[in-house]
């Protein structure tokens, strides 16, 4: 079974690295759930890299999340 730290690992390689939005959003939406400050570092990263409004809006959402967490 994979470890908490290994999932996390998982969502950030595809938050920064997926081949679409739907990808790269649903990877936000994880993090989001984890929270922690690491989530929240990696969130505000790809916030600055995001390509569409559609996924600078899912890992705004996402960064909510994990800020109340």
């Amino acid at each position: 079974m994979a470890s908490k730290q290994d999932a996390i690992d998982a969502m950030v390689d595809l938050l920064h690295n997926g081949k679409n939005g739907t990808d790269r959003a649903g990877a936000a939406a994880g993090l989001g759930v984890v929270g922690g400050e690491a989530a929240r570092t990696e969130l505000i990263a790809a916030l600055k890299k995001a390509k569409s409004s559609e996924e600078r809006g899912a890992i705004a959402t996402a960064l909510g999340h994990a800020t109340l967490r």
